[in-house]
């Protein structure tokens, strides 16, 4: 990474779109077909080259450097939800954010974030090996946790604008949860902990 005006929001947003894709990847949502190869944080990830799901995820990480943008507090948390064909939720991957920052005195080439977001990748990439293979015709979506004034000023934005949010007050919720912690990654600029949750008995619904 390069020192030059970057900011924690900026690696924030990069690692998110890293994150999102290499998940769908080595969780086989999609075929494998669809990603390509990237060599970032000196690790190899994947990156999808379909565009719809492309756009989907441009447009969500839009939503959310928007709303740091405003407020660096206003994002609790990001969430890569996986559902059933019933549309229960059966595995969760939390990005819960505790605070971005644009010091990096001690880090001023970002050499222990990109160290640590690597780590992140190389977790990623085992997660499969601790869980359950998700159902048949799974989908999945990405929430925003964040904060009713935030919600406002989100929808008063011309930014987002063409990709409505919509606030979910009728989420189910897992029933049977099982916790996998990933990684916390505390940085100069990033404070991030990760973690999954998951449902094994909606995974095995019909």
């Amino acid at each position: 990474m390069s020192q030059d005006k970057i900011e924690g929001s900026d690696i924030l947003i990069e690692f998110l779109e890293v994150a999102f894709n290499h998940v769908l990847f080595f969780r086989n949502l999609y075929p494998k077909e669809i990603f390509r190869q990237k060599k970032i944080y000196s690790t190899t990830v994947f990156i999808s080259e379909h565009p719809e799901l492309n756009e989907y995820i441009k447009n969500v990480l839009c939503t959310i450097r928007e709303l740091v943008k405003e407020d660096k507090n206003s994002v609790r948390s990001i969430n890569l939800v996986f559902y059933n064909k019933r549309k229960q939720p059966v595995e969760k991957f939390v990005f819960d954010l505790a605070k971005l920052q644009n010091s990096a005195e001690k880090d001023p080439y970002y050499l222990r974030t990109e160290e640590a977001l690597r780590t992140v990748c190389l977790k990623l990439s085992m997660c499969e090996a601790y869980l359950k293979p998700l159902p048949e015709d799974s989908s999945f979506s990405i929430e925003i946790q964040t904060y009713e004034t935030a919600h406002i000023a989100l929808n008063e934005n011309p930014c987002c604008e063409h990709f409505p949010w919509i606030i979910d007050e009728d989420a189910l919720e897992m029933t049977q949860k099982n916790l996998l912690p990933l990684k916390t990654v505390t940085t100069d600029c990033l404070n991030l902990q990760m973690y999954v949750i998951e449902d094994e008995s909606s995974k095995e619904i019909d």
